[in-house]
């Protein structure tokens, strides 16, 4: 047998010892390293359970109170993803994959997996490991038995690690052609699926950027499924027309919860611990379950030791008001927190060995409460030293550092360090960041750069960012080059962006095109724009495409444009509507405008008004003319108001406008004056006709001048006349004389009375003479007078 015959591998674990092989082996062998027996199931992958004789709640869903059959579990009602859940899942089975579904707690994830898999699978063995050791060891069997399998992982947070479910785990069951069906609470997701990228020239914001996943890697090979915990109409009159007692009361008494949600009794459970925190009700048992929230809100995995919660509930049973409440005793708070309620779950729910879980619909709920509720700065400490493995410590040390309080971030740094110390990928990176909202720059650049000279592109791309922000450019660009080149899409989008405003296009092309092709759709986005510049459209059109279909607005509203031109206006419409939906306003405003052209005034409405939300104060301009034009001057005025209000000038205008005419002055001339600031010379000459109304003619000038300048017909003769209240007559004589030569007769006729005022009778006569010929009666009668006056 030659060497390359021997197989032997080392799987399941980590060695830190000699491996000794006596003699040859024909066959594979694997060391399971980590001190646990092979569990024999694993060994026997045609033994698994089929999809079709597996059940609900073995695959995870939640219990629901029995029905008027003793079921535990409901008929299922389909669901808005079900088609794309199914086609999904057959491409995965047909070429291996990650098929994922996100949701909040009791959203109905986990059934309508289960539902889909047995509808398209029904006789796949089903793999569902109780740990994430266990898959390297499942892809053996799976090899060696040949059987269609497909793998389930509810809560996959629970199998992303190294030597779990990594990069190399999931290649292999690709390979294989075996599905990975698997669940994920969106705050599960959030915390594991993105790693932080500092924005140039922006503020960091903790919030946002403190949310470097351990498991980005995989996840980022998923397009997750997000299924809402709030049904949609569609899905309620299915469940309507149904005829189960459990989902026609769920229909009818929901409220603002889901459907799912109310059958699996989370509303209940959450409505009782909320009320048990009184003196007539259970403060020690919420003050127990509250602990528990808050360690599970660490990112501290549960079970949680009993010991633990009695420790820490003191806490939180002190804030309520303490012996106060005349509290019960620890077991009756236990007994009530952990009685089942409608034959469902309990808040806390009995593990192995004296530990206890947190029932997950509570935890998610206390995340969703807004203002978001602070984790006390007492559990860190306790979060950190219960901490068992690399995976919870990450989590733990990022949760703390989006916390955000002083000793928060000393718990996420202390987890950081101790991650560095045992060689864990990101901790660096994480590290760097804290530093960062922690203003300590100077050791963020040495941890970013130890982190970066180790190969970590996103460290290198935040290096580049800090020195940019210090004004280092050669710097700046070297480490984002770097990043670039390592293939980190932000700093590959980046350099592009800084390529094409230095008008190097050429080389700017190439960035956006590695940029775009490792999934930026921004770069996509902006690979077209260079592409229609340069007057390669068709190439521009398919990166638009594909930076629309990923939900970027601005090439979706672009491809809208293009349609638009080419007079495709279904197409056009089509977009435009695509990137409205994704949040554009000019898309929103675009079809305002294309309504309105129709006369189909409500949608009209509708876009104007959603696009003026999105942003666009532009878009309360055209609202308000449109209204205007339908007679109904109230609301019209409303929404020039409130585009006036958002600094839009014609609507400041439109406003000031309106209010003179409805002679409301004070506003007016307020509203007017805003508009003139901001370089209006509509506002500027309705300004000065309004404010010698006011008896303010001095005020009236330099507005007056303006309008004039621009040639507006009354202005020169208003400008006259103002100058001639205060008594300023070589002004007067100069407007008069402009507005005169353009053809106002008044304008000459009061040229004429400035020249009597000054005793030149002759000039006064011409410029009666010019006003008579021109109609005007009144200066036909001072001519004459002027011209006995004269003779007297």
């Amino acid at each position: 047998m030659s060497e390359r015959d021997i197989t032997n591998q080392i799987r399941g674990g980590s060695h830190s010892g000699p491996v000794v092989q006596a003699g040859q082996i024909n066959g594979p062998v694997t060391l399971v390293t980590d001190g646990q027996p092979v569990p024999p199931y694993l060994l026997h992958a045609e033994r698994w359970p089929t999809a079709s004789t597996w059940n609900a709640l073995a695959a995870g869903a939640h219990r629901a109170r029995p029905g008027d059959d003793g079921s535990s579990v409901p008929p299922y009602i389909a669901r808005d993803i079900d088609e794309q859940l199914r086609a999904r899942l057959t491409i995965a089975a047909n070429h291996g994959g990650l098929v994922l579904i996100i949701g909040d707690s009791t959203a109905g994830k986990s059934r309508a997996a289960f539902e889909a898999m047995v509808t398209a699978f029904p006789e796949r063995h089903v793999l569902a490991p109780s740990s994430g050791s266990h898959l390297p060891l499942a892809i053996e069997a799976i090899t060696h038995t040949k059987a269609r399998c497909l793998v389930w992982l509810d809560d996959l947070e629970a199998f992303l690690s190294p030597g779990a479910l990594d990069e190399e785990t999931l290649s292999e069951f690709e390979r294989l052609h075996v599905p990975i069906l698997a669940t994920m609470r969106t705050r599960q997701f959030e915390i594991f699926s993105s790693r932080i990228q500092l924005e140039p020239t922006q503020h960091l914001d903790i919030h946002t950027r403190m949310t470097a996943r351990v498991g980005a890697r995989v996840l980022g090979r998923a397009e997750p499924i997000l299924l809402s915990r709030t049904w949609s109409e569609s899905e309620l009159h299915r469940a309507r027309a149904h005829g189960d007692s459990r989902i026609v009361e769920a229909v009818a008494h929901h409220g603002p919860y889901g459907v799912a949600e109310y059958l699996a009794a989370g509303p209940a459970l959450w409505s009782e611990w909320q009320r048990s925190a009184g003196i007539d009700g259970h403060p020690r048992g919420f003050a127990l379950v509250a602990a528990a929230v808050d360690l599970a809100r660490t990112g501290l995995p549960s079970p949680y030791e009993r010991r633990l919660l009695i420790e820490l509930h003191g806490h939180y049973l002190s804030a309520l008001g303490g012996p106060a409440l005349r509290p019960e005793s620890i077991d009756d708070a236990m007994q009530w927190a952990t009685q089942v309620r409608l034959g469902v779950t309990s808040l806390l729910i009995p593990a192995p060995e004296d530990t206890l879980h947190v029932f997950d619909y509570i935890v998610d709920q206390v995340d969703n409460i807004t203002p978001h509720a602070t984790i006390p700065d007492f559990i860190w400490p306790y979060a950190l030293s219960n901490v068992e493995d690399k995976v919870a410590l990450m989590s733990v040390g990022i949760n703390a550092a989006e916390a955000a309080t002083h000793e928060s971030q000393a718990v996420a740094e202390h987890a950081f360090k101790s991650l560095i110390a045992d060689s864990a990928p990101m901790a660096a990176y994480n590290l760097g960041v804290l530093y960062v909202e922690t203003d300590r720059v100077t050791e963020a650049k040495d941890v970013f750069r130890k982190a970066a000279e180790s190969g970590d592109a996103a460290a290198a791309f935040n290096l580049g960012v800090l020195f940019e922000q210090e004004g280092n450019k050669e710097e700046s660009q070297r480490w984002n080059r770097q990043a670039a080149e390592r293939g980190f899409a932000r700093a590959q989008f980046h350099l592009g962006l800084g390529l094409s405003k230095e008008g190097r296009g050429d080389e700017a092309e190439e960035w956006y095109r590695r940029a775009a092709e490792a999934g930026s759709s921004k770069a996509a986005c902006n690979l077209g724009n260079l592409l229609n510049n340069s007057g390669r459209f068709d190439e521009a059109l398919q990166w638009y495409r594909v930076a629309a279909e990923a939900g970027d607005h601005h090439a979706a509203f672009n491809l809208g444009v293009h349609f638009s031109n080419i007079n495709q206006d279904d197409e056009s419409e089509r977009w435009f509507r695509f990137a409205a939906e994704q949040g554009s306003s000019w898309a929103a405003f675009n079809l305002g405008c294309r309504f309105s052209r129709r006369g189909q005034i409500a949608e009209a409405e509708e876009w104007y008004s959603r696009s003026f939300v999105e942003g666009y104060s532009a878009a309360a301009y055209n609202l308000g003319m449109l209204l205007e034009r339908s007679e109904r001057s109230n609301d019209a005025e409303s929404w020039y108001r409130r585009g006036a209000q958002a600094g839009c000038r014609d609507s400041i205008l439109r406003l000031g406008l309106i209010l003179a005419v409805d002679e409301r002055p004070a506003e007016a001339e307020e509203w007017l004056r805003k508009a003139a600031d901001m370089g209006d010379t509509d506002a500027a000459n309705a300004l000065g006709e309004l404010l010698p109304t006011l008896g303010k003619f001095d005020q009236a000038v330099p507005y007056l001048k303006i309008a004039a300048e621009a040639n507006y017909p009354d202005a020169a003769y208003n400008l006259g006349a103002a100058f001639a209240k205060t008594g300023r007559l070589r002004e007067s004589k100069k407007w008069y004389y402009r507005a005169a030569e353009a053809g106002d007769a008044e304008a000459a006729r009061n040229l004429g009375m400035v020249f009597i005022e000054e005793g030149r009778a002759d000039r006064a006569r011409r410029w009666f003479h010019r006003a008579a010929e021109s109609g005007d009666s009144e200066a036909a009668l001072l001519l004459f007078k002027s011209v006995f006056l004269e003779e007297e």
